[in-house]
């Protein structure tokens, strides 16, 4: 690799279509730079070894593959700091440059996205396959998977390239007719006479902001044409007006001048490209344009579909990448060949530690030990219930139209489940229907005027659904509820199920499932557990703000944990990672500790998910600042030490095991409790990946930690085994999860925050909108932990 590279700023004119600029740079490098070797990022940057003359521009024209021309100017200059020192990626690890080489980095990440940009589609740092040797895997609904190949450059004792196997979905190419009627099941004689037009809601919400591809009629004589999708028109073609050569026609007639008959007159029409321009095309010749990479959320139907597509053993994974290496074949392209890279033929082997799982402490000092990143409870009863008998209740939905004496099981298995495990509940529940959401409002108000302390609810598959039953047990009335869905009663209702529940209804009720045995090497005395993340909207739901959930540990275990949730901007070019109300959702957490332990923390370790690299210092200067305020505006000279951990899931970072598969790990997959904390880390900063679960379908991601804070100075086996004891406190259920229950639990916050902004209008200011939307005040004190 040379000592350094130049850096050229690409303008190209005009500045659509952008899907052709690759194209056309490919061009002008040929007819105006002599064949130099390039790498362009498909936007406004390309990076040389030698230099080039410049500045430079002209004219190019390149051909769409519909047999359209193209035409753009492109001008290459210099950047005001055009020297790019690739040495820096020789030198990081050896001079304690503690500011990673970024410039270089983004330099070869162009340059080793070249040979992939010509015969790939490429979404973020992915590149999918067009073509793949089988037939399409389908998602239903109109979507199909490919699977690409994920790429980065990542810095550890030396300069690595991270690749990984990604999984997308695509809408698939076929024509709008048959996407109607083989996936929105509209039948084709109500196509022919327009009965369906008032029920194309869903079909729009499938073809808005897709590309479509317009075939005219061969009477025509033109080519083909791709338009974005705005909407469906107001009327069809045989009614929909133009002006045409000075002439008022029907769309029907235009198209029988220039002889085609339209098949289906009475469907309404495409209304496509500029949205301020009339552009209305017959459906019958309009297709769904191949290879798009679209940025909105799977449905629950392709998450499920893709997730068993995806799902394979460590072996498979690893050969899927190698086979997309060799396909993609970097070391043969030119540009990777003139920076000086060659990328070796098989995957780094690093040195791995086994960390013991702890022991599991349950009431009357039983013990248990995780086997394989679970265990059982064998009749241990959960470490702290509630001394009160519990007034309860079981609710349920006309709707659903469960037989009663479905419900009078449910309630028997509740008891005698509850008894086993030590939750005291009143002998006879009040087992109640409701009809609507009107009347479900009397009975929570009926229940809550009454005291009962816990309300199952039974979630029917049609009628007021769990975000509605939240908004109101938990906004308005203060109810604790414990929701069960309708199918889970009638096909799997059993002591399992139960025994599930309860874990919930433990916590709810201000229970400890269980704690992790006291061990004086990791023992921190006077320790609050922070967790915390931001869940934004996907990038098709504009108007809807960004969720902030907070959780904060309250009991000496690292069990028991309270709830602050903020809602904050969201949408294009305002989204913000960083917490901005970090101070009051601290001082709020550090009342209730000292409320519950009689004394303020002397030590703050906080979990923050969901922060990608670019954003630590951000988080080190906006929150971390912020906690540290809180806690000096409570007492003077009161500085608890602070450790910040960031959780980063959102890698593309594999461990496939050398050894054998064992017959009860069928996805060879490293056992829980794996760390990796040498060669593949970045040598100066603190930083570690540990996998602290076993995967139940297919290849399990570790969790990467880095440690941005620590005024402490925790010692990093400390902090290692710490974090993997808080990965087995998730309350939910007895296995040890992906990552630290206060992250977890910070997740679970926000999500709660998102179901009480469910289907609203939010036309205020987001903090007016909040003030909305407060808990029931005396709720949130008596069961703070009644969101998991």
């Amino acid at each position: 690799m040379p000592d350094k590279a130049f850096h050229y700023d690409v303008t190209i004119v005009p500045d659509r279509p952008k899907k052709f600029y690759r194209q056309a740079f490919d061009v002008f490098r040929t007819q105006y730079l002599k064949n130099a070797i390039a790498a362009f990022d498909g936007r406004k940057s390309c990076y040389a070894v030698d230099k080039l003359t410049t500045p430079i521009d002209g004219k190019v024209e390149v051909i769409d593959r519909y047999g359209r021309t193209v035409h753009y100017t492109i001008t290459i200059k210099e950047t005001d700091n055009s020297i790019v020192d690739l040495s820096s990626l020789r030198s990081y690890m050896k001079d304690k440059i503690y500011d990673k080489p970024m410039r270089a980095m983004q330099c070869l990440e162009v340059v080793l996205a070249e040979p992939c940009n010509k015969n790939a589609i490429r979404a973020g740092r992915s590149f999918f396959m067009k073509s793949g040797n089988g037939p399409p895997v389908e998602l239903r609904d109109g979507y199909e998977a490919l699977v690409g190949l994920y790429q980065s450059f990542v810095l550890g004792d030396k300069p690595f390239v991270n690749v990984d196997v990604s999984h997308k979905s695509f809408p698939m190419s076929m024509p709008v007719i048959d996407y109607m009627v083989n996936h929105n099941r509209i039948r084709m004689d109500d196509i022919r006479s327009g009965n369906c037009n008032n029920n194309l809601r869903d079909v729009l919400s499938f073809l808005k902001d897709i590309n479509i591809v317009y075939e005219p009629p061969k009477s025509f004589a033109s080519t083909p044409r791709a338009y974005k999708v705005n909407g469906f028109s107001q009327q069809p073609p045989k009614m929909l007006k133009f002006e045409s050569d000075g002439k008022v026609i029907t769309v029907e007639e235009y198209f029988a001048s220039r002889g085609y008959k339209l098949q289906y007159p009475n469907l309404y029409c495409l209304h496509v490209g500029p949205p301020a321009k009339n552009i209305y095309l017959p459906v019958e010749l309009c297709r769904i344009e191949e290879g798009q990479a679209l940025n909105r959320k799977d449905g629950a139907n392709q998450v499920s579909a893709m997730i068993k597509f995806a799902a394979t053993s460590t072996n498979v994974r690893k050969q899927k990448i190698m086979d997309l290496l060799k396909h993609f074949n970097h070391n043969a392209d030119p540009s990777v060949s003139r920076f000086g890279i060659r990328i070796t033929n098989d995957f780094i082997t690093v040195a791995s530690r086994l960390l013991m799982a702890p022991q599991l402490e349950y009431n009357g000092k039983n013990f248990q030990s995780p086997s394989n990143g679970s265990w059982y409870m064998n009749r241990c009863q959960f470490l702290k219930t509630h001394e009160k008998q519990h007034k309860w209740s079981i609710m349920d939905c006309d709707k659903s139209r469960i037989q009663y004496g479905k419900l009078e099981e449910l309630a028997s298995l509740v008891l005698q489940q509850s008894r086993n495990v030590n939750v005291r509940l009143e002998a006879k529940p009040d087992i109640r229907k409701f009809r609507d959401e009107r009347h479900l409002d009397e009975q929570f108000k009926d229940l809550k005027s009454k005291n009962f302390d816990l309300v199952f609810v039974i979630i029917p598959n049609f009628g007021p659904q769990y975000e509605v039953i939240k908004q109101k047990a938990e906004l308005q009335y203060g109810l604790l509820t414990q929701c069960i869905k309708q199918n889970s009663i009638e096909r799997r209702l059993n002591a399992q199920l139960v025994d599930n529940v309860l874990l919930k209804v433990n916590s709810k009720l201000n229970g400890i499932n269980h704690k992790i045995k006291d061990d004086p090497r990791i023992m921190l005395a006077n320790v609050m557990y922070l967790g915390a993340d931001v869940t934004h909207p996907s990038p098709d739901q504009r108007d809807i703000p960004s969720v902030v959930g907070v959780a904060g540990s309250h009991d000496p275990y690292g069990a028991s944990y309270n709830m602050q949730y903020r809602l904050q901007t969201s949408g294009t070019g305002g989204a913000r990672e960083e917490i901005e109300d970090m101070e009051s959702i601290v001082t709020e957490h550090l009342r209730v500790y000292k409320q519950y332990r009689g004394t303020y923390p002397e030590h703050i370790i906080y979990y923050r998910d969901g922060v990608s690299d670019g954003q630590f210092m951000k988080i080190e200067n906006i929150e971390i600042r912020a906690i540290e305020v809180a806690c000096r505006k409570l007492q003077n000279n009161y500085t608890p030490k602070i450790c910040c951990v960031i959780v980063v899931k959102r890698h593309h970072t594999r461990f496939f095991p050398v050894t054998a598969p064992h017959p009860r790990n069928k996805f060879n997959n490293v056992d829980p409790g794996t760390i990796i904390d040498r060669t593949i880390v970045h040598p100066n900063e603190m930083q570690f990946f540990m996998v602290s679960h076993q995967s139940i379908q297919g290849t399990a991601k570790p969790t990467r930690y880095n440690v941005i804070k620590n005024t402490g100075n925790l010692d990093i086996d400390l902090l290692q085994q710490l974090t993997y004891n808080l990965c087995h406190l998730f309350p939910r259920c007895n296995r040890s999860v992906s990552y630290p229950a206060p992250a977890y639990l910070a997740h679970l916050a926000a999500a709660r925050g998102r179901v009480y902004i469910f289907n609203a209008r939010l036309t205020r200011s987001l903090k007016e909108e909040y003030q909305k939307r407060l808990i029931v005040p005396a709720f949130l004190k008596s069961n703070p932990m009644y969101f998991v």
